[in-house]
This record gives structure tokens, C-alpha cells and sequence, in this order.
């Protein structure tokens, strides 16, 4: 359809039948076509100079469809920021809108929806219809708009300057939503669609030449109403508010002239200066803006500070200083984080609840997006993984969430390197503040517990099968075995002369089958002993090769009355352990002797399988004292951590659950032995 401009009578084209309206570029003026012809909707403003990618008239791709964009308007906030949502005819005659806000991408496309409601609360969650079924969305900003101006031709009535009401929502997983409630005349329309890379988009052509690069930053130089001083923009069609860094007023970006909102009450003094470059995980980003906020915990407010950053075609990020310490910032769409009972999930990470807090602005310096104010207000709340922090501001009409990522002075110097900058760490412990030793303390906890563990089941499977129990008479007073001084020291025995042990303190054993590869002990008991001592030899002889294993072994016990007090010392047994030996037939050989004449009774057991628990314990020890001094650094670092929480409590350290665990076994062991007893009990009555 071919027309005149009915403002200025330049030539119009309407290029499709289901479009509404068409900017003239002569006047600026809204241009509406109707069964009676057309008619002016009034003039919109100029075009706000924002750096896009995007060009009127540029084709592009979506699956397997082209896209030609037709037209783009520029939506105002009603917080103050201006995004621009670009018009896209399909070759199937469909519509798409492509929405453009802080360097983010969102490509949807009417869906019926019947049952729209026709009012929303930030972090309702609803059932979307999609194309491929309904999906869970999360309200994530309920608030009202304006449109600020347009070019081109679209695809719905749009009037300069009316305000309307809108949601978005997200699935966290890509996924978007637009609900249009409009002027509450017309029912509530759904756009439905997900966050799109410009790449995918295979975007070419279009009125103007190729975009500056993602590094470069259009700046626009303007004069501070108040002092004349240069006030240099380096995101001019985005900032909605500045501070004049001579005269300290801030001032309001939403006209040509800026507007004077007052002079702020405190100077703000950032360590990193504005224009500053840095180049972090997502690249290069300038430093644009600083605030200093404060948080209010138990009463009393706790100063921290925000580098806001920018990068054409990435949008903006935080850098942020509490206590000293770093954490760069990246936004997370809404939905994307999960609450639970102790925090909430986000990309499968469970974080725990660390503070809720009020948010204040303090100070600020530099430029914004949004129409920032000394002593404004949110909400917020931090959960933390360490490394990692999401947290949460919100007010009545917007919820964000944001993804912090611990950064070490050293990291935040290299960042902006070669430009000077002289920081140190922290003080404490910051809430995402990796702690360097819960990795070694949890690996050496589950070793220590695992080492348990096995000793507890080598103990329990040693067969401790006997292979022989018997009582021998080993006679011998002092001096009456082989190495040991003469029983009588007379004048015609030299001092180190070694007498023949008598018969009676050897004994030999019958031959004994002894498997083979399990360790061996050799046990003794001498119940009458009193006030003496007896010292045995043991040699364990292979019949076969007559290859010997020695061990030996030393008893005593002493007791009496002193001053009217019975006392004892001592112990009527003792043991030597053999390790394991090749598999035959075995003769044990005995040689004893004690401090008394006359034989001496004592029971000797042989038992093979056993197992040998002085090793376990020395392995315990061993790992046991560096794992206490790990786990307890690492128990200290979480302590004071957890300090500074007001809505959660530390988590169980390492050390902590394997001490649980070790006494979890035991109490387990003790059950079923005392089971055992009450069986055994059970079964002789």
C-alpha cells in the first residue's frame, strides 16, 4: 500500500498487509493505516544513539526460516533504561520480535493464551504454553514501559509515548516470555521465544555499515549544567544517570540537556579509577561506574563497594569489594536458580544460605544504566559454593539474580595491569572464599575412614584358626638357659661361662600343618606366676628344609602389701607374632627359664590367620596426625567463615563427618556384637 504521510504529506509504503503503522522519515510522526485510510498517532521521539548490531532492513536466519527486520522501537523503563525491540517478518509471513537489552539477545513470537492472567508478582511461577507444551516460568520483572520512539514499519498500533504493562519470564534454561497487558483494554498477548546468539541469527545487509567491534565504546562528551565541566558518556544512548566527578551532581541522561537531580552528600573515591580497562574471564570491559552500598546486618551498616563494567556487545558486569575482598559478577536469568530448604541449586551446584540483608546506596560516581539515587533500597539475599555466590536483589517490581565468582588482589591486579594498582587480600574470611584445604582434608578423611574400614574387615575375617593349645613344664632357675651365666657363681667358673640348659627347659612340639601366607602367633600364659619372672625361646622349624623363624618372649608379675596397700605390677602372658610362612609341616621349639628353681607351668596356643592390629593402629597414627592438622585448619577457615552468616550455620567439615562416621562404626560393631551376646545368651538358656 502506497500513501502520503497525512503530518507532512511525504510519500509511505506500506510493504505487507498485516502490518499497523509506519514511522515517517520525513517528520518522525506515527502513521497508522485503517479501513478509511491512514491517520497520525502523534511523533515520536528521536532515536536515543545506541551502539546495535542490528540494522533496519538486515536478513537474517532462525532454523531453517529467513527473517527480514522492518522495523524497531525503543522501549523506555520505567526504571530509566531504554531497550530496543527489533521487528523480524518471516518468510511464512509470520512475525518475530528480537529484543535488544544490555548486550542480550531474545528472539519470540505471539502465542494464544486463554487463560493469561491479567496481573503478575515477581517470582510467581506459571505454566507458558510453548510450541513444543507448556514450560514453568519464573516472573522476573512486572513493571510498566513507554515507547520512546521507532523507525520503520510494525506489526501492532504504536503510540508515542503510552505506557503499558509487561512481565518477562524464564525457565533458566534459555527459555522466555513476554507477557503484554497492554492498556487493559485489549486481553493480555504472550510472546513466547528464548535468548538467542547473534551468530546464530546469521545476520547481513542493512542501511548503515558493519557495527564498531565488541571492545570499542562510543563516547559522547557533554558540559555539567552546574560547574561546565566535561562530562564524557562512553555508553551514551544506555546511561540514565551521572555523576559530574568535578562538582559531584548528579545528573539526569533522559534528555538532550542533562537535568540536575541534586548534589550528592559524600564524594566517592574508588581505588580503581572510571575509564579504567580490565580483562577478565569474559574479555576486555571498562570501568563506567562506581557505588558504594552498604548492607544491613543486625542493625548496623556494613559499607562494601561495586565497579559497574562495559563491553559493547556483551553488556554490563560487577566487579565487587567487601572487607577487601574481590568477586566478579555476571548476571543469571531469572529461573535459572532453584530455591530450596537451605539456599538454592543453580547449574547443579547446591549453595547454602549465607546472609539476607538490605541493600543501601551510599555513594556513586560515574554513569548507570538505570536511574540510580543516594539511599535507595532493595532487598537481597547470598547463597554460597565457594568459589562460587548467586544472590538475589529484589524490590516490588524486579527480581535479578547474579552469579560471584571469587577473585584474589593478586587476580583483580593482573586484570588491569599495567595500570598501578596497589591492594592487598582481605580481612577474614569472605563468604565465597575458597577454602585451600577442604580438598586435601576431605581426600585424606575418606582415606583415614576407608583404612578403618578395611582394618575393621581384615580384623573381623581373621580365621585366628588354633594349631595347638597345650601346657608345658619348663624348668631352668636363673641362669639355667642357653646364653644365660651359670646358676652358681663359684670360684672355679669363669664370669661368662655358658652352661648346658638342662633337659626339663626344652621342649619340642609335635609335628604341625601350617597353611601357608597368614601371619602366626605365638601366645603365652603363666598363671602361677608370682614374685618371678620367665623369659621363653621360640624357634618355629620347617621339617623339610629345616629353615627356622625365631621369636621370643617375657613374663613377669610382682605384687605385695606396703603400708597396709596391696599393690601389683606386671602380667601373667605374652606373645611373639611370625610373619606369614611357607605352607608344610612345622616343629616348635621351646627353651625357657625363670627366676626360681622347679618347673614352671605355662600354656602355650599357636594360632595362624591372626590379625595384626598394632599395624592398623601405627597407619591410623600416621595419618591420623597431619589429617587432624588439615582438618582443623579447614574446620577454623569455614569457623570464621560462618562468623559473619545471619540466615544459615556452617556446614559439617570433613573431619567433622569422619568423626560421625568412626563413631557410626563403632556403634554399629558394638550393636551387633552385644546382638551376638544376647543370641548366644538366648541359645544356652
Amino acid at each position: 500500500m502506497r500513501t502520503t504521510c497525512p503530518n507532512c504529506g511525504a510519500p509511505l509504503e506500506f510493504r505487507y498487509d498485516d502490518s499497523f503503522v509506519r514511522i515517517c522519515g520525513h517528520c518522525n510522526f506515527a502513521v497508522q493505516r485503517t479501513d478509511r485510510g491512514v491517520e497520525s498517532l502523534g511523533k515520536v521521539a528521536d532515536l536515543a544513539p545506541i551502539e546495535s548490531p542490528l540494522r533496519l532492513f538486515a536478513e537474517g536466519h532462525f532454523g531453517t526460516t529467513s527473517f527480514l527486520l522492518v522495523g524497531m522501537a525503543q522501549v523506555k523503563h520505567a526504571a530509566g533504561g531504554i531497550w530496543q525491540e527489533w521487528y523480524a517478518k518471516l518468510d511464512g509471513g509470520q512475525w518475530g520480535w528480537l529484543a535488544e537489552a544490555q548486550g542480550r539477545y531474545y528472539l519470540t513470537f505471539e502465542v494464544p493464551w486463554l487463560a493469561a492472567p491479567n496481573a503478575v508478582t515477581v517470582g510467581d511461577k506459571l505454566e507458558v504454553p510453548t510450541p513444543s507444551g507448556p514450560k514453568t516460568m519464573t516472573v522476573g520483572e512486572a513493571t510498566e514501559a513507554t515507547y520512546a520512539s521507532a523507525k520503520g514499519e510494525l506489526p501492532f498500533r504504536l503510540v508515542p509515548n503510552e505506557t503499558f504493562r509487561y512481565a518477562d519470564l524464564s525457565d533458566g534454561q534459555g527459555g522466555f516470555a513476554t507477557i503484554d497487558f497492554g492498556d487493559d483494554v485489549e486481553p493480555p498477548k504472550l510472546y513466547v521465544g528464548s535468548h538467542v546468539e547473534l551468530a546464530e541469527l546469521r545476520l547481513s545487509g542493512g542501511e548503515v555499515g558493519p557495527p564498531p567491534s565488541d571492545n570499542e565504546i562510543t563516547a559522547k562528551a557533554l558540559a555539567c549544567p552546574v560547574c561546565s565541566a566535561p562530562i564524557e558518556l562512553r555508553v551514551p544512548g544506555e546511561t540514565q544517570r551521572v555523576v559530574c566527578g568535578h562538582c559531584n551532581t548528579l545528573l539526569d541522561t533522559g534528555s538532550e540537556a542533562l537535568a540536575i537531580l541534586g548534589q550528592l552528600a559524600s564524594r566517592a573515591s574508588p581505588m580503581i579509577p572510571l575509564g579504567t580497562k580490565g580483562t577478565f574471564s569474559e574479555g576486555e570491559l571498562t570501568v563506567i561506574g562506581y557505588v558504594q552500598r552498604s548492607a544491613l546486618v543486625e542493625g548496623d551498616w556494613y559499607p562494601f563497594e561495586e565497579y559497574l563494567l562495559y563491553r559493547a556487545g556483551l553488556g554490563y558486569r560487577w566487579l565487587v569489594r567487601s572487607d577487601g575482598h574481590w568477586s566478579y559478577v555476571q548476571p543469571i536469568a531469572t529461573g535459572a536458580v532453584e530455591t530450596t530448604v537451605k539456599g538454592a541449586r543453580y547449574d547443579g551446584v547446591e549453595f547454602l544460605r549465607f546472609q539476607n540483608a538490605d541493600l543501601r546506596v551510599d555513594e556513586v560516581l560515574g554513569e548507570f544504566y538505570w536511574k540510580v539515587q543516594q539511599g535507595e533500597q532493595v532487598s537481597s539475599e547470598d547463597c554460597i559454593a565457594p568459589p562460587a555466590m548467586v544472590s538475589r536483589e529484589s524490590n516490588a517490581t524486579e527480581e535479578n539474580w547474579s552469579l560471584s565468582t571469587f577473585m584474589t588482589a593478586k587476580e583483580v591486579i593482573a586484570a588491569f595491569a599495567p595500570v598501578d594498582l596497589a591492594m592487598m587480600d582481605g580481612d577474614g574470611i569472605a563468604p565465597n572464599q575458597p577454602d585451600a584445604w577442604k580438598t586435601a582434608a576431605s581426600v585424606m578423611s575418606i582415606a583415614y575412614f576407608v583404612l578403618l574400614v578395611l582394618g575393621l574387615v581384615f580384623a573381623m575375617a581373621a580365621k585366628d584358626e588354633t594349631v595347638l593349645s597345650t601346657a608345658v613344664s619348663l624348668g631352668g632357675g636363673p641362669g639355667a638357659g642357653i646364653g644365660a651365666p651359670a646358676a652358681s657363681g663359684g670360684s672355679d667358673t669363669p664370669e661368662n661361662e655358658v652352661t648346658t640348659a638342662p633337659a626339663d627347659s626344652i621342649w619340642f612340639s609335635e609335628p604341625l600343618q601350617i597353611a601357608g601366607g597368614r601371619n602366626l602367633e605365638l601366645a603365652f600364659a603363666a598363671n602361677s606366676l608370682a614374685n618371678d619372672w620367665v623369659f621363653i625361646s621360640a624357634d618355629l622349624v620347617e621339617t623339610s628344609t629345616g629353615g627356622v623363624v625365631s621369636g621370643e618372649a617375657s613374663i613377669e608379675h610382682y605384687s605385695g602389701v606396703d603400708d597396709g596397700e596391696s599393690w601389683a605390677e606386671g602380667n601373667y602372658t605374652s606373645s611373639t607374632v611370625f610373619g606369614p610362612q611357607p605352607a608344610g609341616t612345622y616343629i616348635l621349639r621351646l627353651e625357657a627359664q625363670h627366676g626360681s628353681a622347679g618347673l614352671m607351668p605355662i600354656n602355650v596356643t599357636l594360632q595362624q590367620g591372626v590379625f595384626r592390629g598394632k599395624w592398623l593402629g601405627w597407619a591410623l597414627l600416621i595419618l591420623g596426625i597431619p589429617l587432624l592438622v588439615v582438618g582443623l585448619t579447614s574446620y577454623f577457615h569455614e569457623k570464621k567463615r560462618w562468623e559473619n552468616s545471619t540466615a544459615g550455620k556452617a556446614p559439617f567439615t570433613p573431619v567433622a563427618i569422619l568423626v560421625v562416621a568412626i563413631v557410626g562404626v563403632f556403634i554399629g560393631i558394638g550393636a551387633i556384637l552385644k546382638a551376638l551376646m544376647n543370641s548366644n545368651s538366648s541359645s544356652d538358656d
